[in-house]
Parts: structure tokens; sequence; C-alpha cells
């Protein structure tokens, strides 16, 4: 995000808002520009919240259908041979 002073010191609590949360806050001040960032940033995957992907249990995936996954196991081996 860009401001100049005069947006940054009437939006100054969005601002630092939008610095914590890692995205880059430039300010334009007398033809130049300064970037405000936090001095004890994390890196954007430790700030990353945790999502449920699955709806079920991932071992029940794998161990859903042992006659489908030894098949799929033999498919996959016959494949490889040739790489």
């Amino acid at each position: 995000m860009q401001y100049t002073a005069t947006e940054f010191r009437k939006n100054l609590f969005a601002a630092l808002d939008r610095a914590l949360a890692g995205e880059p806050v430039d300010i334009a001040y007398k033809g130049s520009s300064l970037r405000l960032t936090p001095v004890n940033s994390s890196s954007k995957l430790a700030r990353a919240k945790p999502q449920k992907t699955l709806l079920c249990d991932p071992d029940a995936i794998v161990a859903s259908d042992q006659k489908l996954n030894a098949r799929m196991e033999a498919a996959w081996r016959k494949d490889w041979k040739n790489l």
C-alpha cells in the first residue's frame, strides 16, 4: 500500500495494522519513499492459519479399500519400471 504523508497521517492505525499483517506500507514524503515494516516480522508461513482441507480422517482415505490400493500400487510399479 502506498500513502502520501498526509494520507498516512489520516489513516495511521489502518496503515499500522496493514504493516503488522505483513503488507508493505510505503510512504512518500518530500520526494523520498519510506517503507514501514515490523521489526520482529515473522515469515508469511508462520502467520498462516491452519485450514481444514479434508472432511474426514486422512488415515481413513489410505485404508479405505485395500483391494483398490493393491491394484493401484501394482499399476504404479508397472509404470515406474519404464522410467
